[in-house]
């Protein structure tokens, strides 16, 4: 049977740290504590004991010598992580032009949004189930019960589309299917809504 390992420490196998002192004059304690020694450079530490850093950082004042404008842009720029910000709504990203055109491909199916034709008309779209509202969508039309204004708009999509007037356009052919479904689909539900 074989022994287990005992696994080593890395802290033993570490070269020996020399011991820091306090910085404090006359203190023989261990400075085993960072405490940075100005605001503007935070990385510069001087190290103290346990004793001392707890005087120290009572005594600390991040913002000493800052007054007015200055420790206002001071405060303000630390509640951000010192990371740029701008008002919602003004940035020049795509967060920033969201609310331009959020609405602009949304659909209003509670009429939230327009006056009381648009809100007549979403509720005609709420009525629908989201295929007949994506054939619509496709067909480019507001939603008719003429059977004769939906084959007139279909006959006008598939000859704009067809592969033979679009040079074999695999495009066009995949637009094509599209409208061949969203007409099957506008057909079951406007056209002929008693069929299977």
């Amino acid at each position: 049977m074989s022994e287990a390992k005992i696994p080593t420490s890395k802290i033993l196998e570490e070269p020996h740290i020399e011991m820091r002192c306090c910085s404090v004059d006359g203190c023989t304690e261990e400075g085993a504590y960072p405490a940075p020694r100005t605001r503007d450079n935070l990385r510069d530490y001087v190290w103290f004991c346990l004793e001392h850093v707890r005087i120290y950082n009572k005594s600390w004042n991040f913002f000493s010598g800052l007054q007015g404008p200055a420790l206002e842009a001071a405060i303000r720029n630390a509640t951000t992580w010192e990371r740029p910000s701008w008002r919602f709504g003004t940035g020049s990203g795509a967060a920033g032009n969201f609310h331009a055109g959020a609405l602009e491909d949304a659909a209003d199916i509670f009429g939230l949004f327009g006056s009381a034709k648009e809100a007549e008309r979403a509720q005609a779209y709420a009525a629908m189930d989201r295929e007949e509202r994506a054939a619509w969508k496709i067909f480019d039309m507001e939603p008719v019960s003429d059977p004769t204004m939906i084959k007139q708009r279909y006959n006008e999509l598939a000859k704009q589309n067809h592969p033979d007037h679009n040079q074999g356009d695999p495009l066009a052919e995949e637009r094509l299917k599209e409208i061949n479904l969203a007409y099957s689909v506008l057909r079951k539900k406007r056209v002929n809504p008693q069929s299977p």
